[in-house]
């Protein structure tokens, strides 16, 4: 693997979580990382936001190389989930400008927010864990079954652009093993919820920027 990808793909989710551990262990003070204007859910946005520009760029490339219509479907639909989730994050920028809830909504609203994640758990939890459980099987699973049983991945395949590759593996686990991690760690540092949410995010991202490479590998020319 090149460096480059080794610092990106392994590197950057290892340094995500051991950030704030080392910020706190320096300074003492973990304010900065924590709430809703913490460097944890801005670095969530960030990711996603980001991750949004590679899937547009991406668009771009599967109309240069004709590629099918199920591929640009799918990335329409995680552009669209992207900024769905970044969206809700920033509780569609309450927490840029500062407005306030209608007194309606703050009764349906358990934290007094314009978004939908505290509302129901059907916004929240259910999506959550469907990522979780998706990245678990897909974004781990088998890319290390491919990888163990030397299963080369088939252009052929219907689904060639849409599994994550190996490289999403480091993110993946980290996003499955998040809560016991800090469970015996116990720092004060870290919130599980919003490590959990940045750490998804942060796999969102690196998903993205892998099918985008993997496009524009498929464009260079033949040597």
């Amino acid at each position: 693997m090149k460096p480059r990808n080794l610092i990106l793909y392994h590197g950057l989710p290892l340094f995500v979580i051991l950030l704030p551990l080392v910020w706190y262990a320096i300074t003492g003070n973990y304010s900065v990382f924590k709430g809703e204007a913490g460097i944890i859910e801005n670095m969530t946005v960030l990711f996603l936001v980001t991750a949004i520009g590679f899937c547009i760029a991406s668009l771009s490339r599967t109309n240069r190389l004709q590629l099918s219509g199920f591929l640009k479907a799918w990335l329409f639909m995680l552009i669209m989930g992207a900024a769905y989730f970044a969206l809700e994050e920033i509780s569609y920028g309450q927490h840029m400008f500062g407005w306030g809830t209608a007194e309606a909504w703050k009764e349906l609203n358990d934290q007094d927010e314009t978004n939908l994640h505290n509302v129901h758990s059907l916004f929240d939890q259910v999506p959550r864990a469907l990522l979780s459980l998706g990245i678990l099987i897909g974004g781990v699973i088998l890319p290390l079954y491919r990888r163990f049983r030397d299963i080369k991945l088939d252009e052929s395949s219907r689904f060639y652009w849409q599994w994550p590759t190996i490289d999403c593996v480091t993110i993946g686990l980290l996003v499955i093993l998040i809560r016991p991690i800090l469970s015996v760690v116990e720092s004060d540092a870290i919130n599980t919820g919003e490590m959990k949410e940045n750490l998804i995010a942060l796999f969102i991202l690196l998903y993205c920027i892998s099918i985008h490479s993997r496009l524009r590998q498929k464009m260079l020319p033949a040597v």
